[in-house]
C-alpha cells in the first residue's frame, strides 16, 4: 500500500457516475486498507489528511445516487478515521448536510439485504461520536459519557440530557 498515490485516491473518490463508480469503489477500498494497516498514524494522516479526505468521503453520502455497496465502504473509511482521532468529528460535522445524509440512509435501510445492513452498522458507528448523549444506570450509580472531542460538546450534551424526561441522577 506504500505505492498508493494520495492525489489519485482523492481524484477517484470524487468520481461517481457510471463506470467511474468502480474506480471510486477501488479508491475507497484502498483507503480503508491504508488506514487499517497503517502502523504509523501520523504518517498515514500526512499521506491522507482528514482535512482533505473526510469532506470527500462525506460528499459521497450527499450523492443520492450512490449505491449501498459504495456507501458501506465510505462509512467504513469514515469510522477508521474516527477510530484514530475523535478530532475527525469536526471535519464531518463541518460538511454541510453530511450528518443528515448519514441519518437519511439509516431510514431507508433494508435489514434483509446484507450490504444495506452493513451500511446501517457503519452509519451508526459514525453517528455515535459527538452526536450521542450520555446514558445513566441509577441502580448501580453509573454514568456513561461518550468520548467527546471537546469539553464544550460534553457540557452541551450533559445539559441537554439532564433536561430530558427519564434522565435522573440521584
Amino acid at each position: 500500500m506504500a505505492d498508493v498515490d494520495p492525489d489519485t485516491l482523492l481524484e477517484w473518490l470524487q468520481m461517481g457516475q457510471g463506470e467511474e463508480r468502480d474506480m471510486q469503489l477501488i479508491a475507497l477500498e484502498q483507503l480503508c486498507m491504508l488506514l487499517l494497516m497503517s502502523d504509523n498514524v501520523d504518517r498515514c494522516f500526512e499521506t491522507c489528511p482528514p482535512r482533505t479526505f473526510l469532506p470527500a468521503l462525506c460528499k459521497i453520502f450527499l450523492d443520492e445516487s450512490a449505491p449501498d455497496n459504495v456507501l458501506e465502504v465510505t462509512a467504513r473509511a469514515i469510522t477508521y478515521y474516527l477510530d484514530v482521532s475523535a478530532e475527525c468529528t469536526r471535519r464531518i460535522v463541518g460538511v454541510d448536510g453530511a450528518i443528515k445524509a448519514l441519518c437519511n440512509r439509516l431510514v431507508v435501510v433494508e435489514l434483509n439485504n446484507r450490504t444495506s445492513r452493513d451500511l446501517a452498522e457503519q452509519c451508526v458507528k459514525v453517528d455515535a461520536t459527538d452526536l450521542s448523549y450520555p446514558s445513566v444506570n441509577t441502580c448501580v450509580h453509573y454514568l456513561k459519557l461518550p468520548e467527546y472531542s471537546s469539553e464544550d460538546i460534553m457540557r452541551e450534551r450533559l445539559l441537554t440530557a439532564t433536561m430530558e424526561k427519564g434522565f435522573h441522577l440521584n
